[in-house]
Formats: structure tokens, C-alpha cells, sequence
């Protein structure tokens, strides 16, 4: 990752915004780690906004990308603004330790005036503020990406949880 640093958030080679933590998971092996880790993906990412993109059984590797549904929602007279956060979630696990890395990559922005259709607009998370000082609507990006991070913060969280949770048994195992 590149230095460009905000806390513990960091703008990484792709220009996503990026967060990453590393669990120890004693006496756990990667096989064990990776079903966990895939057992939350699969849990997780259901809906028709998300995908796992890459599954690699064999260097351990989960990838999924997902949306963060209105982290903003801005209604005025003229037009009302929503916004959602497009972000990456990766896990890599290892004997005894998972790496999380959770990334922001985009917001969506739907406006709608007095009639529909939505307008959507595409914006790179680094190119609004607070990452950008100059960025298009301070306050409105701003809320937005304080949200995005609590959000997020819960992700990794439960991820985490997923991945130092016990083993459960089979259903079809009686004991």
C-alpha cells in the first residue's frame, strides 16, 4: 500500500481507501480458516449487489465485492441525494492467522429531481472529500464517508468473528 495515510485508512495502489487487520487464530490451520472464512462469504454476500469474485482454495484467497446500501441520504425541495459505497472485502488465510483487508472503491450517488428516472453518478472515494479537499458537496461526501467507515468497521468485525468462531458440527453428524 502506499503511504498516503488518514488514521489507520490508507489510499492504496488502486487509489481504493483500504483497511487492513490481522487475526491469530491459534491452533487453527488453513483449511479449517478458509471453510470459516468462506461459510461468512457465503452467509454474507447474497444479495444481487454482491458476488464472490474469486474463490482460491489453494493460496487461500476469498474475494467478494459488495455495496453499502444509503450510507447518506440528503433530501432537499429541488432534489434528493442517496448514496451507497462500493467496496472490496478480501480475506487470505494461513496456518494460525487470517489477513482482512476491507477497500472502498467507489460511492454511487442516485439524484432524483422532480421526475424519475435516478441520475446516477461515479465517484472514486479518494477524488471526494475528505480525501480531497476540493471535492464535489463537502458535507454531503463527508457524512458519507464517515457512515461508509462505521460500516465497514462492522464488516471486518464480523468477518472476524466468523473466523475465530469454533467449528460447529455437521448437521447430519447425531453427536
Amino acid at each position: 500500500m502506499r503511504e498516503k495515510t488518514r488514521g489507520h485508512w490508507q489510499i492504496d495502489d488502486k487509489e481504493y481507501v483500504s483497511i487492513q487487520k490481522v487475526i491469530d487464530c491459534p491452533d487453527t490451520g488453513r483449511t479449517e480458516l478458509y471453510n470459516r472464512a468462506m461459510g461468512y462469504f457465503t452467509d454474507q454476500f447474497t444479495d444481487v449487489d454482491s458476488v464472490i469474485q474469486e474463490r482460491d482454495f489453494v493460496h487461500g484467497i476469498i474475494i467478494a465485492k459488495g455495496v453499502l446500501k444509503k450510507v447518506h441520504v440528503q433530501n432537499s425541495v429541488l432534489r434528493n441525494s442517496s448514496i451507497d459505497t462500493w467496496y472490496i472485502l478480501k480475506v487470505v488465510v494461513r496456518d494460525s492467522r487470517a489477513f482482512i483487508t476491507l477497500s472502498l472503491t467507489h460511492y454511487d450517488e442516485a439524484v432524483r429531481g422532480s421526475e424519475p428516472p435516478d441520475i446516477h453518478y461515479l465517484y472514486p472515494i479518494p477524488k471526494q472529500y475528505p480525501f480531497n479537499p476540493a471535492g464535489y458537496q463537502k458535507e454531503l461526501y463527508e457524512e458519507a464517508f464517515n457512515m461508509s467507515k462505521t460500516k465497514a468497521a462492522e464488516i471486518i468485525a464480523s468477518a472476524e468473528q466468523a473466523l475465530l468462531a469454533k467449528g460447529t458440527k455437521d448437521k447430519k453428524d447425531p453427536l
